[in-house]
């Protein structure tokens, strides 16, 4: 069939019209699916929160880490760590409008933050203390301490501790108390009137240790404090609550080692002081001695007794004099502590005779009449054995010289003195790396026999007597006692102390 040129014109026309018609639909559609695919796959972001609040996490962008409770930091996840805690917010656009921003706030810091930790531990049986980061305000003429935790730590509700800063809380009749209150809101506490960047130890000097009592001296208060201290490398401020003046004076080249701050004085204290972190009270490890698991750096000792020769500058890494000295009739040289109230010695003159009779050069010291620490440290130092009845004054072994010997007389009472012979002295001068030698007086010697007579219990069975507590045994062995030395039977413990020195 022929058609004609304007008919087939026309019909070629119209095929166009309709492919092209069929390649835009058809293209049309399919970008269309496209568009719906990709918004299928695409969640929606607008109902999370995924932004951390600066003022509930506190980071060292130097270190990555952020300060805790426990003058420490704790290491945060690194930038790349997919574990850092971000915290989502699920609730709704209409959840959000129902409640208010300051409650949704609230809300949130309740359900994130850390809960306080207990800022006070009453739990040692010999110390409470208290440690605190965050915004801490003292003030000493009321005796108060504030503590306000840092922001993001939830803290249910105020809490308040009364303890005393003695290190030996079984004398707390003795000490004045110090109130820790826990805030939740800054707006409660006083206004701050001094800035300090500085850390703080709040510490007393009440107690035994306010009457003269060397060894209290050190063992409630010297060797605690230094313990507390030393981690600050001198970047401590010292608050002293029950401040007894004498104790500062007498040893102030220890306490001024430990911090380049003046100290306050926390009772007479008008100011209110503001630190980033405060201990309140001092821990005691044990009777005159530092257990090196609980110690920064290990510390024992040995070590705090060479720290206390450094401090009075006494020669270091020598040994005993009588090995220094190289002439021929060098004789060593003995330390006699003498006792001028309870359990003295009743024949020191006698007992000097035997000590000079033995090959020894004697120096007779009592401590109570010798207040320029510094002088004695250098005798005790000059010397190769302290001796004494058991009492305060030989702690003044802390100044001999590695190797050098103790002997430690011990009055009658049983184990009960027995025992706080070895704990008090015994055990820490072996610590210090001192030779000891002991010598239990007998019977005879002791001056309760002559008191009571044979048949008084504190003579005939000490042993019954310490079963009943420690009144009776204080105030028998301790406070009633003096000692006779039988000078025969003693030097046996004289030839011993000559040969340990000649080794």
């Amino acid at each position: 069939m022929k058609v004609s040129t304007d008919a087939a014109f026309h019909l070629m026309l119209l095929v166009g019209i309709c492919s092209l018609f069929a390649m835009y639909y058809s293209s049309s559609q399919s970008f269309s699916l496209r568009n719906l695919k990709w918004k299928m796959r695409e969640p929606s972001m607008q109902h999370y929160d995924t932004t951390i609040s600066s003022t509930e996490i506190n980071i060292d962008p130097e270190n990555n880490s952020r300060t805790n409770g426990n003058f420490g930091t704790e290491l945060l996840p690194s930038k790349n760590d997919n574990s850092l805690p971000i915290q989502i917010n699920t609730k709704s656009e209409k959840d959000k409008k129902s409640n208010s921003t300051q409650d949704n706030i609230s809300s949130e810091k309740d359900e994130e933050a850390p809960p306080s930790k207990p800022i006070c531990d009453y739990s040692d049986w010999r110390s409470n203390a208290c440690s605190m980061t965050g915004d801490i305000r003292t003030k000493g003429n009321n005796s108060s301490v504030f503590f306000i935790p840092s922001a993001g730590t939830l803290v249910p509700k105020e809490q308040e501790w009364s303890l005393n800063p003695y290190s030996q809380k079984m004398y707390s009749y003795l000490i004045n108390f110090v109130t820790v209150k826990q805030l939740r809101d800054p707006r409660d506490a006083p206004a701050c009137t001094v800035h300090s960047n500085t850390s703080a130890i709040l510490l007393s000097t009440g107690g035994p240790s306010a009457n003269g009592n060397i060894w209290h001296a050190f063992n409630d208060v010297l060797i605690p404090l230094f313990l507390a201290s030393r981690p600050f490398n001198r970047e401590v401020q010292l608050l002293i609550s029950s401040y007894n003046q004498g104790l500062v004076n007498k040893h102030s080249l220890i306490i001024k080692d430990l911090t380049r701050y003046k100290i306050i004085n926390f009772d007479e204290d008008n100011e209110v002081r503001c630190y980033p972190q405060m201990m309140v009270g001092l821990l005691n490890h044990r009777d005159f001695s530092i257990d090196p698991d609980r110690a920064f750096d290990r510390f024992d000792m040995f070590q705090f007794r060479l720290y206390v020769r450094n401090i009075y500058s006494l020669p270091m890494n020598v040994d005993i004099p009588y090995k220094m000295d190289l002439q021929p009739n060098r004789k060593p040289r003995l330390m006699l502590i003498l006792r001028s109230k309870t359990r003295k010695l009743l024949n020191q003159e006698e007992v000097a005779e035997v000590i000079t009779k033995n090959g020894f050069e004697l120096v007779q010291m009592d401590p109570k009449k010798s207040e320029n620490q510094s002088q004695v440290s250098k005798l005790v130092d000059s010397c190769d054995v302290l001796m004494g009845v058991h009492g305060a004054g030989l702690t003044n072994m802390l100044f001999l010289r590695t190797n050098a010997v103790f002997i430690q007389v011990i009055p009658l009472g049983g184990t009960h003195m027995n025992g706080a012979a070895h704990g008090y002295f015994g055990r820490p001068a072996q610590e210090m790396k001192l030779r000891t030698l002991d010598y239990t007086i007998s019977v005879n010697e002791s001056s309760l026999l002559d008191k009571y007579g044979w048949d008084h219990p504190a003579v005939k069975d000490p042993e019954a007597v310490a079963s009943k507590g420690w009144q009776d045994p204080q105030k028998y062995y301790w406070f009633e006692q003096d000692v006779r030395l039988n000078v025969t039977r003693f030097q046996a413990v004289l030839v011993k102390a000559l040969e340990l020195l000649k080794e």
